[in-house]
């Protein structure tokens, strides 16, 4: 027995919906089949929002050009294609007024007018919409991909891609029981989300494998910005907020337990981090988030008060959503033909930091457009003979080898000892400290890449670990430019 469809989508988040309904509907006639992991919303974009979740949604032309000013500058240390962000912000609102179509209602103010609110990393304009009910509009777009044609098959999980040297949709899946189940499809398209759930802590929402960076990659397809992950200080199951108003009253307790105040030379950095939720990559605040890093106790938390207050609150850092995956043109096309990509799978309409609700615009308009594209690939495409099952023997279930969140945890947290840190205590990162840090990375990626030779690993743990392996490389590339730029700084 065996699956067969068209288009295969791998996941029903708000991005793979999309895709399956534009797959449907444009390619009238083809089989769209969606594997989603379990029943119900999943993915970051349903988690730690309280039900709700904003969405860019710029009014006009000067809008649109000062969000894109913006997402290219905040782009670095990682890289964004300038077409596909323009694109991102003019195909917004048709795909915006189709939500609204669907019965999926953006919020509303006095008089009936969209209620707007300011974003992550753009606080100057209130220029992001607000989904109210996030189940419900999940709900609304499963309604409308299953009126379409769709089939959605609840509780079975992408596994591997292009297996056995085949093209993309020659691949295997999990049914709901763990049994491996072959898939023949004549295009693919990749929504399963980010690698947030790769880490002891993260606030990554149900259903995330963790799994995209490693499927896309094990059909070769080219991925970026993968260790480019948000980020964020959690206080039990909130973000803490920083108040700027009570900068000069923060103190940090370090690894003594003694609360000592924020150094003055941070006390600025609050006012911007507190326009914006997540670590920002490369920016100057980073260095208040690195000052508080660098204070972690080993339990992972870092106490911190504001002065006066008897109990410290205790911060724990939290991966959220990814902004890497496997590059796309403006289509959704991956470098692999018969493979899209969009959601947190895709990168490219975003570098290492996105402006807050672009993700969900961009699972709108990409997901769109990878579906469109997917459809149209598979009218030409050819139905690829079933893989064989692998011998269920020889793959036993090892759930998360060599505890890989808490190595991920351990190795791959942001700036240790990186920009931010430099930014943090100028001329005060230890060469030593660097080069010992990049030494344990590349022990730890050798150690991955020994784990996916072993056949006691399952398929989609293996998939997590090329996962993990494709987030640590691109971590240590950084580590090692940061290492030599170190190097070569001259001693004051």
């Amino acid at each position: 027995m065996s699956l067969e469809a068209d288009v295969l989508v791998a996941g029903a988040g708000f991005s793979g919906l999309r895709a399956a309904l534009a797959a449907a509907i444009s390619g009238r006639g083809l089989r769209v089949i969606v594997l989603a992991p379990h029943e119900g919303p999943g993915g970051s974009s349903f988690a730690g929002h309280a039900g709700s979740l904003g969405v860019l949604a710029p009014a006009d032309d000067e809008e649109r050009d000062a969000i894109l000013e913006r997402a290219l500058s905040i782009a670095h240390p990682g890289t964004a294609d300038t077409v596909l962000v323009r694109l991102l912000l003019e195909q917004g609102e048709p795909r915006l007024r189709e939500l609204e179509q669907w019965g999926v209602p953006l919020a509303t103010g006095p008089g009936g007018a969209r209620l707007r609110r300011s974003a992550c990393f753009f606080p100057e304009m209130a220029v992001a919409a607000v989904l109210p009910d996030c189940a419900a509009a999940h709900a609304a777009m499963l309604r409308v991909a299953v009126a379409a044609g769709v089939e959605v098959l609840p509780g079975f999980t992408p596994a591997a891609l292009g297996v056995e040297g085949g093209p993309p949709g020659s691949a295997w899946c999990l049914d709901p029981a763990g049994n491996v189940l072959p898939v023949r499809a004549r295009s693919v398209v990749l929504a399963v989300g980010g690698p947030a759930s790769l880490f002891a802590g993260n606030v990554s929402g149900t259903g995330q494998t963790g799994a995209g960076l490693g499927l896309a990659r094990d059909c070769g397809a080219r991925t970026g910005n993968a260790s480019f992950l948000q980020f964020l200080w959690y206080e039990g199951g909130q973000p803490f907020p920083f108040l700027p108003e009570r900068a000069h009253e923060l103190e940090v307790a370090g690894l003594d337990g003694v609360p000592t105040a924020l150094p003055r030379e941070l006390r600025h950095h609050v006012v911007t981090r507190a326009t914006h939720a997540p670590w920002g990559w490369g920016l100057p605040d980073a260095a208040l988030d690195a000052h508080l890093l660098a204070r972690m106790t080993p339990a992972g938390v870092v106490p911190v008060r504001y002065h006066g207050e008897r109990e410290p609150h205790l911060l724990s850092l939290m991966a959220q959503a990814g902004n890497g995956g496997a590059l796309i043109d403006a289509d959704g096309r991956t470098s692999v033909p018969g493979l899209f990509a969009c959601g947190e799978c895709a990168t490219g309409m975003h570098g290492a930091n996105r402006i807050g609700g672009a993700m969900v615009l961009a699972a709108q308009v990409f997901g769109h457009r990878a579906g469109i594209a997917a459809a149209l690939h598979a009218h030409s495409a050819l139905l690829p003979p079933p893989p064989g099952v692998p011998d269920a023997a020889e793959h036993p279930s090892v759930r998360h080898p060599l505890r890989l969140r808490e190595a991920m945890q351990r190795h791959c947290l942001p700036g240790l000892p990186g920009e931010a840190l430099q930014a943090a205590r100028p001329g005060a990162v230890e060469p030593a400290g660097a080069e010992r840090q990049r030494r344990e990375l590349e022990l730890f990626a050798e150690r991955l890449k020994a784990l996916l030779l072993l056949p006691a690993v399952d398929l989609l743990d293996r998939a997590r670990v090329l996962s993990c392996l494709t987030v640590a490389e691109h971590r240590l590339r950084r580590l090692r430019a940061e290492c030599e730029a170190v190097a070569l700084t001259p001693a004051p």
